[in-house]
């Protein structure tokens, strides 16, 4: 196994948990919050997507990322620029109920455009750093911290799911 089969492979494997996660979810589920400094479903899934494609589009690629260049921030309503980073807990609070479905399309848009590049890649490719101003970051690293992130995430998904069907307080 070559090492973009093991990432794409990786990859394959987290939309498939993310999937089982998310697929019967409610409107409800989405926007439940375990407690005032807890993030939504919907807002962990929407910041994993937005943050996968950053990554891969706007900092390695150094090109529109699919969000705005399809119109995603404008069929959501949502500035162009961001991606939940240093959201604060009003941010969080005040986030709006996105439509899940519409929200997948996105993920799989970004999904397939992370992976048509992965395809592109040789082995080479892993060592180059795409911004000066970050040379910790190479391509490899990148896909490390990405794929990390995912599971993370599709985890933190897959735990606030349980916590909502199991009956916790505040439910």
């Amino acid at each position: 196994m070559t090492l973009n089969e093991f990432i794409e492979d990786a990859l394959g494997k987290e939309r498939e948990f993310l999937l089982e996660a998310v697929q019967d979810l409610t409107p409800e589920e989405l926007a439940w919050r375990a407690g005032a400094e807890a993030n939504p479903i919907g807002w962990i899934l929407w910041h994993m997507i937005r943050v996968e494609d950053m990554w891969f589009q706007f900092f390695i690629q150094r090109q529109p990322e699919i969000w705005e260049r399809d119109g995603w921030n404008e069929k959501f309503g949502l500035p162009t620029r961001d991606n939940g980073f240093g959201h604060t807990l009003e941010q969080v609070a005040n986030f709006p109920a996105l439509d899940k479905g519409e929200l997948l399309n996105y993920w799989e848009a970004v999904r397939a455009g992370t992976l048509e590049y992965l395809r592109g890649l040789g082995p080479e490719d892993y060592t180059q750093v795409p911004r000066e101003q970050r040379p910790e970051m190479s391509v490899g690293a990148v896909f490390r911290q990405v794929i990390g992130e995912l599971y993370q995430h599709q985890g933190h998904i897959a735990y606030l799911k349980g916590l909502i069907r199991s009956g916790a307080p505040g439910v």
